[in-house]
């Protein structure tokens, strides 16, 4: 019987002598398997398409990585280790789809990704539009973002904002009504600061 640690001991010694086409016609089967029947597999099953599409992606070329990160980006159950592997990618193409869509992505990755230094603006934009977003992502956003990713998250009503995030946001008004008025027609400003947000409106 064909196990899991014999089954990656066997895609390791083809991957060591197998050319990048074959390499990456096998990505694309395997992941024709996965995304076929996702929701159906259980945790341990995931884990091992997981560990077989991180061996198959490393070290391959670009075009591969920019259509997996968009075939796994949809997909609710996706293989975590993958999915954060193209969602730490530096190329756009490839760290995109996955930034903006992908729930797999656990939010410490996207807090990391976000608060890292190389991180531009476009980084940020990308996890600022994502569907949802915690407390934790949206703090490091509010803390390393211009005025374009303070509204995005602001307008995002799934964005989940802590008070210090809040607090952020009060000191950072500068007299800036429009931005005062965003803040406060969300449901969940804490009350000690609407005063603060009523006195730039009335400014």
């Amino acid at each position: 019987m064909l196990t899991a640690p014999s089954l990656l001991a066997e895609l390791d010694a083809s991957l060591a002598e197998a050319p990048e086409g074959w390499r990456h016609g096998v990505l694309r089967r395997i992941v024709d398997l996965f995304v076929g029947d996702a929701a159906r597999y259980a945790d341990e099953q995931v884990g091992l398409f997981d560990e077989v599409i991180c061996r198959l992606i490393a070290d391959i070329e670009r075009l591969p990585l920019v259509e997996l990160s968009n075939r796994l980006a949809g997909v609710d159950k996706a293989p975590v280790r993958a999915v954060v592997t193209l969602a730490r990618h530096r190329d756009p193409a490839i760290h995109g789809p996955v930034l903006v869509n992908s729930r797999a992505v656990p939010d410490r990755d996207l807090a990391e990704i976000a608060g890292a230094e190389q991180a531009g603006i476009d980084v940020l934009g990308k996890i600022a539009a994502r569907a949802e977003l915690s407390e934790a992502v949206t703090d490091v956003l509010l803390k390393r973002g211009d005025a374009q990713i303070r509204r995005a998250v602001i307008a995002n009503a799934n964005a989940r904002i802590s008070e210090s995030g809040y607090a952020r946001l009060v000191a950072g008004l500068n007299g800036d009504k429009k931005l005062a008025a965003a803040v406060a027609a969300r449901d969940d400003v804490p009350a000690e600061l609407k005063p603060f947000l009523a006195a730039t409106l009335n400014a």
